[in-house]
């Protein structure tokens, strides 16, 4: 069967579970909310379920703490930017007027999609379980299979792309009519839209993109905008409707078929393309202020390494980072290993040597002797190194690290395995 073929099949098939669909004039804007449970209880309760996640991490740590105060607006103004495409009116007008159907899409994938992204919703919801739960959940979240699939799908380039596929294949004409004529298929086109999104925000802010710096993030927002920009380009300059099952719908807001194309063509191309530019040029913005602090970083650089040069040169055979971990700190790097298990380091951390230390909360911990910084404030000398230990919140209030009381002795002991790590 050839890819045409397959399209009609599609289209015939969902025309066979056909709904009928009330034309939204202006005078029934108002009334016209859509009160669907197959919508609202699923919503409602994501969004309850992040709301608690939230208020139980805060009670746990203090307000701000893990989540911050921003963070957690957005995530309140994401979750009702998914009320508003899905609930209000402009869902159902969506069924009457192409340019409503592209609002609704634009609020799914360029409002909601990065407002829940920064809300850090996952974590939001690992405290929503009841305690015995999280660390189990944690832990199964770690395991090697699903991190390759994690560490995949936020590839930029996999994200980008399946974004731009989503968008491609459901504008193709015989895919947009058949959102028309099945509730499925519409909910299935919503999904993948905001789901697609959410992946594409996610691989910039907190994925690989992210860590690789704002200047690749700042990249590809724009390679996303000339790519949403593009459609709504082509769908604002077409001479002819491209969606015949909206008929003469708009007729009823005083539109021709054409100009409601190409109004929803230009809702995507400049509306539409605003927040990837905001995004883009935030991103930009804070690569310049890195490029500074990384220029300070490589001044002050030379002091950890020096010291340990000299350390590992004072210790002349055997182990010699351990002996220099050993003179540096006063503790003992085979009990540091002991104290990360005990405390429960390793739940949040990667540590090399400490069985199942594969958490993703928190950095890496290996190589961190040779990093110019603790906790991205502090200078890396032993009495920080030892004050973050024992009272990370004295260093800085938001950190979702728990203060676990850390005596001083295990202090030395931790900070002496982790100066030993290569």
């Amino acid at each position: 069967m050839t890819r045409l073929g397959v399209v009609a099949a599609i289209a015939v098939a969902v025309r066979a579970s056909a709904h009928e669909i009330a034309v939204v004039g202006p005078a029934d804007v108002a009334t016209a909310w859509t009160g669907d449970p197959r919508i609202a209880v699923p919503l409602g309760v994501a969004a309850a379920a992040w709301a608690a996640g939230v208020a139980r991490l805060w009670r746990a740590s203090g307000i701000g703490h893990g989540i911050s105060r921003g963070e957690a607006t957005a995530g309140a103004c994401g979750w009702l930017a998914l009320a508003v495409a899905l609930l209000s009116p402009l869902h159902a007008l969506g069924g009457t007027l192409f340019a409503a159907h592209m609002a609704q899409h634009e609020v799914l994938m360029v409002v909601a999609a990065p407002l829940v992204v920064v809300g850090r919703p996952f974590l939001a919801m690992l405290w929503c379980l009841p305690r015995r739960w999280r660390r189990p959940v944690a832990r199964a979240g770690t395991t090697s299979w699903i991190e390759r699939v994690r560490l995949g799908a936020t590839t930029p380039v996999v994200a980008w792309a399946a974004h731009g596929a989503a968008l491609a294949l459901w504008h193709v004409p015989a895919l947009f009519d058949a959102t028309l004529a099945s509730d499925a298929v519409h909910a299935l086109q919503h999904a993948s839209f905001f789901g697609t999104g959410a992946l594409f925000w996610w691989a910039i802010l907190r994925g690989r993109a992210g860590r690789a710096g704002y200047g690749a993030g700042a990249l590809w927002v724009f390679a996303t905008a000339v790519q949403t920009g593009a459609l709504g380009a082509l769908l604002t300059v077409a001479r002819t409707p491209w969606y015949p099952a909206y008929g003469e719908r708009a007729a009823v807001w005083g539109l021709r078929p054409l100009e409601d194309q190409q109004l929803g063509g230009l809702l995507m191309w400049i509306p539409g393309g605003l927040p990837y530019l905001a995004a883009g040029l935030v991103l930009v913005a804070r690569w310049l202020g890195e490029a500074e602090r990384r220029t300070l970083r490589r001044e002050r650089r030379w002091r950890v390494v020096a010291t340990v040069a000299v350390l590992l040169a004072l210790a002349g055979c055997g182990n010699a980072r351990e002996e220099a971990a050993r003179a540096l700190t006063g503790g003992d790097p085979a009990r540091g290993a002991v104290a990360i298990r005990g405390y429960g380091c390793f739940t949040c951390h990667t540590v090399s040597g400490v069985r199942g230390a594969r958490g993703l909360v928190g950095p890496p911990l290996d190589g961190i002797g040779d990093r110019a910084y603790i906790a991205g404030e502090l200078p890396n000398t032993v009495p920080n190194m030892l004050r973050w230990l024992e009272h990370p919140h004295d260093v800085e209030p938001r950190t979702v690290m728990p203060d676990m009381n850390v005596t001083e002795a295990d202090a030395r002991d931790i900070a002496a395995y982790l100066y030993a790590l290569p």
